[in-house]
């Protein structure tokens, strides 16, 4: 699948290049078999053109995510992203998106304000189930009738104590009634790790849904 991206003269020179070109070969494997997994998602919702999209991440630590979508197509001018933390948030606002401190239960955004939400790996970080349905509530009031959220996040994460994972019944209650698409994708991080990225190692497991850590979900917002 190929998305419409920026021309380079469009484009910070940052992000103009292969986003993972830094990375090593296991978190390139992570990053871009997420992203393939991504790509085909908007796709299906008649989301592959980031560039014609209002857009806003929930939680966007230091702006990996943000790189991604600059790459992919989105449009700094309508790139918008919060987080809780102030020196992430400084560090993020060098994507050229941008990036507001906020709590992601209480979003500082009027009603229907973007086409597009994005929300990876935030909401396990929130581990009061109150603030988690807020939050939740919150991404699809700042989102237009039709505009579509996109989590991506794990189910389970035995080696991290400072989170909550969400499973998917969870989230189709912290979504209820709308209806939430999910998949399971991305391989064990500590087993690609351990593989050092092989694909011809990789590829064959990840065929395997149990071996898939975390979740990609679409909650499309009532029309």
């Amino acid at each position: 699948m190929t998305l419409a991206r920026p021309t380079a003269t469009t484009m910070r020179p940052d992000v103009a290049r292969d986003p993972y070109a830094h990375l090593g070969a296991a978190e390139r494997y992570l990053h871009t078999t997420r992203d393939r997994a991504l790509l085909a998602l908007l796709e299906r919702h008649g989301c592959a053109d980031l560039g014609a999209q209002r857009i806003l991440e929930l939680g966007c630590g230091e702006g990996a995510l943000l790189r991604s979508l600059l790459h992919y197509g989105a449009a700094p001018a309508t790139l918008e992203a919060v987080d809780v933390d102030s020196q992430r948030s400084r560090r993020a606002r060098a994507s050229g998106a941008d990036v507001g401190v906020a709590d992601i239960a209480a979003l500082p955004y009027r009603d229907g304000a973007f086409d597009l939400a994005f929300a990876f790996t935030v909401l396990s970080s929130v581990l009061d189930a109150a603030a988690r349905r807020r939050a939740a509530s919150e991404a699809l009031r700042v989102l237009r009738r039709g505009g579509l959220l996109v989590v991506y996040d794990f189910w389970t994460n035995p080696l991290n104590r400072r989170v909550h994972p969400i499973r998917s019944r969870e989230l189709r209650t912290l979504f209820a009634p709308l209806a939430v698409e999910v998949e399971r994708v991305t391989l064990a991080p500590p087993l690609v790790r351990a593989l050092g990225g092989s694909k011809s190692l990789c590829v064959p497991l990840e065929r395997l849904p149990w071996l898939r850590t975390h979740l990609l979900a679409a909650v499309v917002k009532a029309r």
